[in-house]
């Protein structure tokens, strides 16, 4: 008589479902049988509870199996429950070590971002950023990061309602310049604040992508120009662009 935990049960329905679900082709019962390794009731019995669920579907006319649509409702709501914050953690963290620099991490609030998560410099440096604090858009690294990649019947009402006010002699003051600025980060997905927001604070920011390919957040590392000289401002580019794209991958965004 055969014995399992539930432990063992569900890591052969699991198992059962991987095969599923990375097959490129549809699988018949037998060849999951001789994939699974499991005796025919035991494969039969962990079909039945992942075809009760949703999870995997049955093609009478195949006779094969495939990919459950529960999948996709479940995939939903976790992206739906996930902090963002949670998951930037990591990234956020080894950023920081890597650079020793100021991480931001802001999303898009109305025509604003704000700041959800900092991590702050272990050197000198006072920000105008906060957690929780507001700032504008036009003239911000990770606000021209998410501006840059949202779509032109969403993107253009909040260009509309930047004030371009004159933070600094290197601010961008009108609509024209602002999406000049837009179109080359949408090409090179990263997004520079060259003391635009403050004088004498240079910032590489990035986009970060859900699973729809949207730009629902963005990472930034902020430094003082005074010791941020170009080659190493070229790699806090590269860096904060793999810290995007990690957190972004994490949200189900594809390649």
């Amino acid at each position: 008589m055969e014995t399992k935990t539930s432990g063992s049960s569900l890591s052969k329905a699991l198992n059962m479902l991987n095969h599923v679900c990375t097959s490129p082709v549809p699988l018949r019962f037998a060849e999951l049988v001789d994939l699974s390794e499991l005796p025919k009731a035991t494969a039969h019995r962990q079909l039945n509870t992942l075809l009760e669920h949703g999870l995997v579907r049955f093609d009478e006319h195949k006779q094969a199996y495939y990919p459950g649509y529960g999948l996709l409702a479940l995939a939903h709501r976790t992206w739906a429950n996930l902090d963002i914050r949670d998951v930037a953690a990591t990234p956020m963290r080894d950023l920081w070590s890597s650079t020793q620099e100021t991480i931001h991490l802001a999303v898009l609030d109305g025509a604003d971002v704000i700041y959800i998560d900092k991590l702050e410099s272990p050197k000198s440096l006072r920000l105008y950023s906060a957690v929780g604090k507001k700032g504008p858009v036009y003239c911000t690294g990770v606000g021209k990061a998410m501006l840059a990649f949202l779509p032109e019947d969403k993107q253009q009402p909040i260009i509309d309602t930047q004030a371009f006010f004159r933070h600094t002699e290197h601010t961008l003051t009108s609509p024209e310049a602002l999406k000049t600025n837009l179109k080359l980060i949408r090409e090179t997905g990263i997004s520079l604040d060259l003391e635009e927001h403050e004088m004498g604070i240079k910032c590489a920011a990035a986009p970060i992508f859900n699973s729809r390919h949207e730009a629902v957040a963005a990472i930034s590392v902020t430094a003082p120009a005074f010791r941020t000289s170009d080659e190493a401002y070229d790699v806090m580019k590269v860096q904060v662009k793999q810290a995007a794209d990690t957190i972004s991958k994490r949200l189900g965004a594809c390649e």
